[in-house]
């Protein structure tokens, strides 16, 4: 719960280095019976700066928040809490970093509730405040008298201003108390305070109205929600807030301040106002004030400042040009409108989506995936995913979230890309990349939930951040359902169909995104089923009729977008979802970790048919960014040996991508991931892209490699092809495509076993991933002896494995000499030494396929300097001279520890 407390703070103006005295007079509160209590404190301006202290107390080692214990006192009917603190030894900051402390107080071990969110500004300067009123403007219903209380920080000549009039003067003072009858004629009036030390003056303001019905007058045609740019000096602003009566806005272009100029007009439930005589191409910061008590930016904004996200995102220049927050002039998100934007030139045209079946998804999260946490980096590793034969990147929310490290399901603003991973031209820029490689991006879009920094949320909650309230037309006042966060969507609210439509529109038409993966789709119904999680999983017309629409609305926009559903309901209602044309995901995570443990489970639900569903709109993974990845278990709790876990991984992988249907898998799972995901679920995780130099873990990236590609790059995997046994631990695979026959067998279980190959021919027939020959004189009982977590894939043509292609070349089995070139040492330190029979040329990639290395070389024993490389996996690649200008391929390991 929250407490409307406000704290005192001794002495009232104090410096960083300065000790102050904090003090919550609880009495008569809920606040009193509390045995404990702590401070939780933060620095607005500062928000990289966390003391160690803001850990719950019940949770973290005793010392660690000492500092932060209050001192309870009672004195009779009076109980308050008092502690004692230095800003700069709290904090361990320098001084000149402190200028403002937001603090809460929190008690018994967090749980039993905390005041709301208080503010006090820093600085040894000469200065004056309200402290009455204690905020900048406020409006009023009718008309009535308050109290005025002026402080200065030192003694001074304090003169109090009505609209420019001067009212009263305390002459020597360090206050002056007194007490205002407001003024209701429609107009904002300004109460000014003006201190003079007689060596300088410093001034401060508050301003009020008495509330008065907003002008009715009609939208403008054309107007939609959020901002309207009209012309290169002018754009309307429209909000939908059916419970005000009232609407101001403030920003850049009115100093912040309250003016009748700027009361936006009402139309039924929706306000609005054309802001004119705007600078082209100059960025404005604005916000709405509601009835004169809260403060949101536009729901529809494209992009938002905030007081808690941007100086990180300023300090680490993650969005350059970025304007600071502008924290002396208001508080909370604030929405950005700049007209005569430059628009991005997108470089890829004539695009052919991936077809749904084909689907083969990465799931990306750009915070974990490189070190940069950057959409730009991302860009510079597509070459490699291309490789993978990847034909989709499924990126994790990458709309406005709160904070800068998240997953981003803690979604606040759904029409704004995080600053924290770029700009939206580099977002632009990478789904651009992606499509010129043929690869689709499939947003991760959160409509089940908004947290309460959103505007929607605020518009009418309980206060601050917290829960919605009844009058909320967007949100639920409680969840639905048991696995619900933040706050709940009423998706049968029209007004919430409206957002959403709104929102799926936007990423489609303005970023080109091929479609969208709809996080807990199963919350986007009204039902009430808290407490009974069956209920909650079981068929619901209701639900299926709101995704539908939904659905409809999409492909009324973009016929062959993809809507994707985390939806892991009964299989009666994925069923009719998966028919009507939507894919969802399939957790097939436990009985992967469990097959590579040696455990019998079937493998009947990877596909589709098995699970009575008319199309292959199943998206079956081993791994999600939910789930324990399959290697950690694995070496874990299974005892194995790096190479015993590859094998099984490997096993996994040759039953997984060679089931028909679109697949998905997440990022790393190619190299055995193997960090653990819940030892620290939400927090960042290494990205171990050194896993590439491994040679162990090379033969599982080839492996997926070569699957991959296999599915991406031919038509043979298809359903109408496949039949499968995947019951017992001996499981099989056929693929009898008119062009091809591919057989492949599996020993999932503890010991190695004599297994028929299922053939259905004699004569050659070819290892895929070795490109061995086999001959075969009795295909109806030829068999195989697979040892445990073995595999076989074998075909009746020979196929390209896919393997040996650029960018990234990483062989399942040893290098195969060249006869024509040879290389030694291997490893290597400083310089390998190639034996060629002609002169040759070369080029020399490293293992995310980029040049590093090019030229000639001498016939005979040429020497090639890797000295200044960094150790890892190359691969070099040329050709040698001659009349049959053969082609070479070798890998070299770069040690500088070998001898």
């Amino acid at each position: 719960q929250k407490l409307d407390i406000q704290a005192t703070i001794e002495p009232t103006f104090f410096a960083a280095d300065q000790e102050i005295l904090i003090t919550y007079d609880v009495s008569g509160t809920p606040a009193a019976a509390w045995s404990d209590a702590w401070l939780w404190t933060w620095l607005p301006e500062q928000p990289a700066i966390n003391p160690e202290s803001n850990v719950n107390p019940a949770l973290s080692d005793p010392t660690r928040t000492q500092a932060a214990k209050f001192t309870k006192v009672v004195e009779g009917a009076k109980v308050s809490f008092t502690l004692s603190i230095t800003p700069t030894d709290f904090f361990d900051a320098s001084a000149p970093t402190i200028t403002s402390m937001g603090f809460i107080l929190k008690g018994n071990d967090w749980g039993d509730g905390q005041t709301n969110d208080q503010v006090v500004s820093i600085t040894d300067a000469f200065t004056i405040r309200f402290s009455e009123p204690a905020t900048d403007f406020q409006v009023f219903e009718s008309t009535t008298s308050f109290g005025v209380t002026i402080l200065s920080s030192e003694p001074a000549s304090i003169t109090l201003f009505v609209d420019d009039t001067e009212t009263q003067t305390a002459t020597d003072a360090t206050q002056l108390i007194t007490s205002h009858q407001t003024i209701d004629d429609g107009a904002v009036h300004v109460l000014k305070a003006v201190a003079d030390n007689g060596d300088s003056q410093t001034e401060t303001s508050f301003s009020y109205l008495v509330l008065s019905e907003a002008p009715n007058l009609p939208v403008p045609d054309g107007m939609v929600d959020g901002i309207n740019y009209e012309n290169d000096q002018q754009a309307t602003l429209v909000l939908t807030a059916p419970t005000k009566r009232n609407v101001f806005v403030i920003g850049d272009f009115n100093d912040w301040s309250l003016s009748n100029e700027y009361l936006m007009n009402k139309d039924n439930d929706r306000f609005w106002l054309s802001i004119e005589g705007l600078t082209a191409g100059r960025e404005y910061r604005f916000q709405y004030v509601l009835d004169g008590e809260v403060r949101i930016a536009d729901p529809y904004t494209e992009k938002i400042g905030s007081p808690f996200d941007d100086p990180q995102i300023i300090d680490e220049d993650r969005y350059p040009g970025l304007a600071p927050y502008p924290f002396s002039q208001t508080s909370d998100a604030v929405a950005y409108l700049q007209t005569n934007q430059a628009d991005y030139e997108w470089q890829t045209t004539g695009y052919q989506r991936p077809a749904k079946e084909n689907l083969m998804i990465y799931e990306l999260l750009v915070r974990d995936f490189t070190e940069e946490r950057k959409y730009t980096a991302v860009i510079e590793r597509l070459d490699y995913l291309k490789s993978l034969g990847i034909n989709a990147l499924e990126l994790m929310p990458v709309t406005e979230f709160e904070g800068n490290n998240s997953w981003g399901y803690n979604s606040a603003f759904m029409l704004a890309a995080d600053k924290y991973y770029g700009t939206e031209d580099e977002l632009k820029a990478l789904i651009d990349a992606c499509h010129e490689r043929g690869i689709a991006v499939i947003a991760d879009i959160v409509l089940n939930h908004a947290f309460g920094r959103s505007p929607l949320v605020r518009m009418d909650n309980q206060g601050g951040y917290e829960a919605p309230t009844t009058a909320n037309v967007y949100l639920n006042t409680a969840p639905t359902h048991d696995f619900n966060v933040g706050y709940d969507f009423n998706h049968e609210s029209t007004y919430t169909q409206s957002y959403v439509d709104r929102v799926n529109t936007y990423w489609l038409t303005e970023y080109k995104f091929d479609g969208f993966r709809f996080d807990l789709s199963k919350g986007f119904t009204q039902k009430q089923t808290l407490g009974d999680i069956g209920a909650w999983n079981a068929f619901d017309p209701a639900r299926v009729a709101l995704l539908k629409r939904m659905a409809d609305h999409i492909w009324s926009i973009d016929e062959d977008a993809y809507v994707l559903l985390e939806h892991l309901a009964d299989n009666e209602e994925e069923t009719e979802l998966a028919n009507y044309g939507m894919m969802l995901w399939g957790n097939r995570n436990p009985a992967y970790r469990s097959l590579a443990k040696g455990n019998i489970r079937s493998l009947d639900n990877v596909f589709h048919e098995d699970m009575g569903w008319n199309d292959p709109h199943l998206i079956a993974y081993m791994e999600s960014h939910d789930e324990e990845r399959v290697m950690w278990d694995l070496l874990k709790n299974n005892t194995r040996s790096l190479s015993e876990a590859v094998r099984r991984t490997q096993l996994n992988a040759a039953f997984f991508f060679t089931i028909p249907g679109p697949k998905m898998m997440w990022q790393f799972g190619e190299m055995g991931y193997d960090e653990e995901l819940n030892n620290d679920r939400l927090g960042i995780k290494p990205t171990r892209w050194e896993y590439l130099n491994d040679p162990i873990r090379a033969k599982l990236v080839a492996t997926y490699q070569a699957l991959m590609n296999l599915k991406t790059q031919t038509d043979f995997i298809d359903p109408q092809y496949y039949t499968h046994s995947s019951s017992g631990s001996i499981k099989w695979i056929n693929l009898n495509h008119p062009e091809v026959h591919i057989a492949i067998a599996g020993n999932f279980g503890k010991e190695a076993q004599s297994v028929s190959m299922k053939l259905d021919r004699n004569g050659t027939w070819y290892n895929y991933l070795t490109e061995e020959e086999i001959q075969v004189a009795d295909f109806q009982n030829y068999e195989e002896s697979i040892p445990a977590g073995g595999f076989k894939i074998y075909t009746s043509q020979k196929l390209k494995n896919y393997i040996d292609q650029d960018p990234i070349i990483l062989s399942l089995t040893k290098d195969l000499e060249n006869q024509h070139v040879k290389t030694y040492p291997n490893p290597v330190r400083d310089h390998v030494v190639l034996s060629l029979a002609d002169d040759a040329t070369y080029q020399l990639f490293d293992a995310l396929g980029r040049q590093v290395k090019s030229g000639s070389l001498p016939a005979g024993n040429a020497v090639l300097d890797v000295s200044t490389l960094a150790d890892g996996l190359y691969v070099l690649k040329g050709i040698v001279s001659g009349r049959n200008k053969q082609p070479f391929s070798q890998k070299i390991w770069k040690n500088a520890g070998n001898k």
